[in-house]
């Protein structure tokens, strides 16, 4: 078996592309895992769907990587078809339960060493379709503060905040408070990515000012 030495891993709940991480996520250091070859379906099928690996593979990966200041360790183990690499986790049972892209320095060192490597046949199952949203996890985070505020301006009637983001979203005057907060409702969710982000930057510095 071939093995591939510290690597940083992004494990979340979420599949979050390297340029995505952030601070506050968990972060593992890898120092050793089983490294496999694989051919482009096999990555394609990874990153689309839920993934069964076979009883084989699955026995001889388990609890072979091991990681920096964390004694116990990963049913884990890289695989590449030379152009994209990517870390997976499974269970006991050989099911795909995390996954993490690699760091663009990581990848290009994995993607180079595999083409030492022999593909290996995973021997794996493909499950049902893995939903992943296309919107940037900023950019959800950003939406769900908007809609915050907006609900409690539909509760609360604040005429005059109301007026600003509707001003700044359609440069436009309120002539209806009611269908206005509808309206930027519906925006925030299909509009310019850009304006929503420049609305909850000003209302991230309005929030700060008051504290």
């Amino acid at each position: 078996m071939n093995f591939y030495y510290d690597i940083l891993v992004n494990l979340q709940e979420e599949f979050y592309e390297f340029y995505e991480w952030e601070k506050d996520d968990i972060i593992l250091a890898i120092k050793k895992t089983p490294l496999f070859r694989v051919n482009h379906q096999v990555i394609l099928d990874f990153l689309t769907y839920d993934i069964q690996i076979s009883d084989d593979v699955s026995k001889s990966v388990l609890a072979k990587t091991i990681c920096k200041n964390h004694k116990e360790k990963l049913n884990g183990f890289l695989v590449s078809d030379t152009k994209t690499s990517l870390f997976v986790e499974i269970n006991d049972d050989g099911k795909v339960i995390f996954k993490s892209k690699l760091l663009v320095s990581d990848e290009n060192d994995v993607n180079e060493i595999v083409n030492a490597l022999k593909e290996t046949d995973l021997g794996y199952k493909v499950g049902n379709k893995w939903l992943k949203s296309n919107t940037l996890r900023r950019t959800i985070r950003e939406q769900k503060l908007i809609m915050a505020i907006l609900n409690d301006l539909m509760k609360n009637k604040d005429v005059d905040k109301c007026n600003y983001l509707y001003y700044e979203l359609f440069h436009e005057l309120v002539v209806d408070y009611d269908k206005a907060i509808v309206k930027m409702q519906r925006y925030i969710y299909k509009g310019d990515v850009l304006k929503v982000h420049k609305l909850a930057k000003l209302l991230n510095l309005a929030y700060q000012e008051r504290l």
